[in-house]
């Protein structure tokens, strides 16, 4: 016999499972039947648009005045070096928010990821291919890399940095993956009641269950000025 209850059940299990490097799978139950999508699918938002990330904001190349020109030396035009400086992934190594970083490298090089890596910044991906570069070829540029969260535009960087810097489109959030699945589970008889299952996977920069809390938190703070 089903009994009348006076308030919402309270989920009182979770579940942490490591599905591989830096992606795991986070359930948690039981809620009343139409919860568990009222707060997954707020979560998820959040877990991409509140997760604080590194990226770089803008490029300088020494000889390159915008991003459709080419470099003499290198295999690639400037608009594909950006789009392979894109999906390198920084880290800030203190506490600063924004710094600038300078590089400079003489053929014949294949530049990857681990070649970035210094004293103000960390290369989470070091495997990243950014570009190859002639016999006798100088390649000499400076990045911009600035922590932020979610995704901001090139058009709302351009007018903060230099005239003789190329505005990047910024991809901050280190949250690659983010989904949920709604099961239905038995409680007391009753098997209308639902468990969340979250599989959620970032690049490195932090670890998926940080992202998890980060969004958790930023949904109370949110919420608390009700």
């Amino acid at each position: 016999m089903k009994k009348i209850n006076t308030s919402a059940y309270i989920p009182t299990e979770i579940e942490v499972e490591n599905i591989a490097a830096n992606k795991v799978q986070i359930c948690a139950y039981p809620f009343e039947s139409g919860f568990a999508v009222t707060l997954a699918h707020p979560l998820r938002r959040l877990l991409f648009s509140t997760t604080v990330g590194s990226a770089p904001t803008a490029v300088k190349i020494e000889g390159v005045t915008h991003e459709f020109d080419s470099m003499r030396g290198m295999l690639e035009d400037v608009a594909l070096f950006i789009i392979n400086l894109k999906n390198i992934r920084f880290k800030i190594k203190g506490d600063e928010k924004r710094v600038e970083v300078n590089y400079s490298f003489t053929g014949p090089k294949e530049i990857k990821g681990s070649d970035l890596s210094n004293a103000l910044v960390d290369i989470v991906t070091p495997e990243g291919y950014l570009a190859t570069i002639n016999e006798d070829a100088e390649f000499n540029f400076s990045l911009i890399i600035e922590k932020g969260i979610g995704y901001v535009p090139s058009e709302n960087i351009r007018g903060l940095v230099g005239d003789d810097y190329i505005a990047l489109d910024a991809f901050f959030t280190p949250v690659k993956k983010a989904v949920y699945d709604i099961e239905n589970v038995l409680v007391e008889d009753n098997p209308n009641y639902e468990k969340i299952v979250f599989t959620i996977e970032t690049d490195g920069l932090v670890s998926p269950i940080e992202a998890f809390k980060n969004a958790l938190e930023a949904m109370y703070s949110q919420m608390s000025v009700f």
